[in-house]
């Protein structure tokens, strides 16, 4: 009685669940469904001719700077300009006390002329045989000798007064008057101030991107001072083997007043115009295997591995891995892969 009571329950059980294994079965049969093509936005690949512009810091020096030395030990008596102090082309920067030299100059003329008088007997001498030749040899080498004594004391004696060879400022005043200086002692630094120009640290790139005349703007850190303009005027051929930096000066076209040199300053240099492959930066792409585009070819997307190089504004330099007039995308990336069938809009 208990069994026969729920045999039918249970055979309905049975049917059911196959019934239902079967519209599973069906259902895993059905083909998916293809995703629409994925709308993007499209732009052709081309070239330009640009410069780069790049910046850097200098700072503003001398480039003609006269370190003035004694050529004579000595007492200094005469050392009128202080740093700051403008100086004219000629003007006395120091002098030395000269009477010793003075004194040795007068005593040479004295024998210089005690030569030329021997000399003058022996001449005479010698025209009546009185005197040898020998001896008169030996008076023309006296008198030369002489010669010779007075014109080193005065170039000795010259060496005593030092004057402004250009117009300029003294940037270092490094003795005082009545030291006692001896030869070749350094006691004044002159700079010319036309000579102002700004010094740059590059690296190799930059410095293979510029030349002689490249345009460079200067900013300095003065409320007074507008921007300046100016040209690049000599690039050293060497690099510093530690830092791998070169070196750029930059020829001011107009030196305003109130700058110093040691000041700071910043600089937009351009370099020289090319041809180069530009993109619109939100097209290029990145993840962990590098950079990279999607190039538009029919109907479909193709991820094109690239290398990049400078940023132009919102554009950017491709050194590698496209060529001009290859169509890519520009908007869209939403999901874009590898072979996406897309549809260009516009």
């Amino acid at each position: 009685m208990h069994l026969s009571r729920f045999f039918p329950l249970l055979m309905s059980l049975l049917l059911l669940t196959a019934c239902d294994g079967g519209n599973s079965a069906t259902e895993r049969k059905k083909p998916a469904r293809k995703p629409p093509p994925v709308l993007v936005e499209a732009v052709s690949v081309g070239k330009e001719t640009i410069a780069k512009t790049w910046e850097r810091i200098g700072t503003l020096v001398h480039r003609h700077i006269l370190r003035v030395y004694n050529q004579e030990e000595g007492k200094i008596t005469h050392l009128p300009r202080y740093e700051g102090d403008q100086v004219k082309q000629g003007e006395i920067l120091l002098s030395l006390d000269d009477k010793l030299l003075r004194a040795e100059l007068k005593k040479a003329h004295a024998t210089r002329s005690m030569a030329a008088r021997k000399l003058s007997r022996l001449e005479r001498l010698r025209k009546t045989n009185a005197a040898s030749e020998e001896n008169l040899v030996s008076a023309q080498t006296e008198l030369e000798l002489a010669q010779a004594e007075v014109e080193i004391l005065n170039t000795r004696l010259s060496y005593t007064v030092i004057r402004a060879p250009f117009d300029g400022i003294v940037t270092r005043r490094l003795a005082e008057p009545g030291d006692i200086k001896p030869r070749n002692s350094h006691l004044l630094t002159l700079a010319d101030p036309k000579s102002l120009l700004l010094r740059v640290e590059a690296s190799a790139q930059l410095i293979a991107d510029l030349a002689p005349g490249s345009q460079a703007k200067i900013f300095l850190d003065l409320p007074h001072i507008p921007v300046l303009q100016g040209k690049v005027q000599r690039i050293y051929p060497t690099l510093d083997p530690v830092t791998r930096q070169g070196k750029v000066e930059i020829r001011l076209q107009n030196i305003p007043a109130g700058i110093h040199a040691g000041q700071y300053a910043r600089v937009e240099l351009t370099g020289q115009a090319r041809q180069r492959l530009l993109i619109p930066f939100s097209a290029l792409r990145r993840d962990r295997n590098g950079e990279y585009v999607y190039v538009i070819e029919g109907n479909q997307a193709l991820r094109r591995d690239v290398t990049s190089g400078s940023r132009f504004g919102s554009r950017i330099e491709i050194l590698d891995g496209l060529q001009e007039n290859e169509s890519i995308v520009k908007r869209g990336f939403m999901d874009l892969k590898n072979t996406t069938a897309i549809t260009v809009s516009g």
